[in-house]
């Protein structure tokens, strides 16, 4: 039977096409996991670059890519945002260690870094139409932020049971809900969700004052920027934010993966 079944492979031989078949069908396969897994590559950055440390004037603008092989791209034009009266100093997020003046409570300063961004605040029911973040929650008179490094529950939400006695604390802590720039909050993960005493507290994108009114350390949009910056973000993005001064940009962009300088405007050298 053996002999049989190898004379007439000899005598049948296969069209050349059956050769590669296998690879072909190996290569289809790839290409279909590649393109069922294209839409979960999506990643997002938020960019303010600061001209130096001690300003509190910014550029933000928004840019994602899709990988493998996609390159950045900014998504919406080039926008202001005011930071921290001080300027900023080195947060605690996504980013290494780095040297110079670190991140405080009370100082003034927005952190700089790389951070998630987490929890949505605002007075609505729900957030904006066509908003995909799955974070959020409604603010209401029984909630706090804890900005007291005394306090255990230090840089996290509080909210305080309806009918329960309120804590002698809470009237500092108490988030302003009848603040209208305060509508929207979309909370900045420094020092979080390990939050060392004193590191600074409470660090938000929320709207603004006014065209030249400094924060505490937050970073202020007008509030259509901002809505528009909050229907933006995409969970499956992973979005975060960056903030740097120029130098600290030119010095870091290749190490953390951002879009080049030259592409955010800035000359590749000062």
């Amino acid at each position: 039977m053996r002999n049989r079944w190898l004379a007439w492979l000899k005598g049948n031989r296969f069209p050349s096409w059956l050769a590669i078949l296998p690879g072909l069908l190996l290569a289809l396969l790839w290409i279909w996991k590649s393109l069922l897994l294209w839409p979960f590559r999506l990643e997002q950055r938020i960019l303010v670059v600061v001209s130096q440390s001690n300003s509190w004037q910014g550029r933000l603008s928004c840019w994602e890519r899709v990988l493998p092989g996609g390159g950045w791209k900014r998504d919406g034009e080039v926008i202001p945002v005011l930071l921290g009266r001080n300027g900023v100093a080195w947060g605690s997020g996504l980013h290494p260690p780095q040297s110079g003046l670190q991140k405080e409570e009370g100082d003034g300063r927005t952190p700089a870094g790389c951070f998630r961004l987490g929890l949505i605040l605002g007075i609505a029911p729900s957030l904006p139409a066509g908003a995909k973040w799955r974070l959020y929650h409604q603010k209401s008179p029984q909630d706090a932020w804890i900005e007291n490094p005394e306090l255990p529950q230090y840089n996290h939400l509080v909210t305080i049971s309806n009918g329960a006695d309120l804590p002698d604390w809470f009237e500092g802590e108490r988030l302003h809900i009848e603040d209208p720039v305060l509508e929207w909050m979309v909370f900045v993960e420094h020092n979080y969700p390990v939050s060392h005493p004193g590191g600074g507290s409470a660090i938000f994108l929320h709207g603004r004052y006014g065209e030249r009114a400094a924060t505490s350390g937050c970073l202020a949009l007008e509030k259509k920027n901002l809505l528009s910056l909050i229907q933006w973000l995409d969970p499956r993005g992973d979005p975060e934010l960056v903030v740097l001064t120029e130098n600290d940009y030119r010095r870091l962009w290749q190490s953390w993966a951002l879009p080049s300088p030259t592409r955010i405007g800035l000359a590749s050298s000062p």
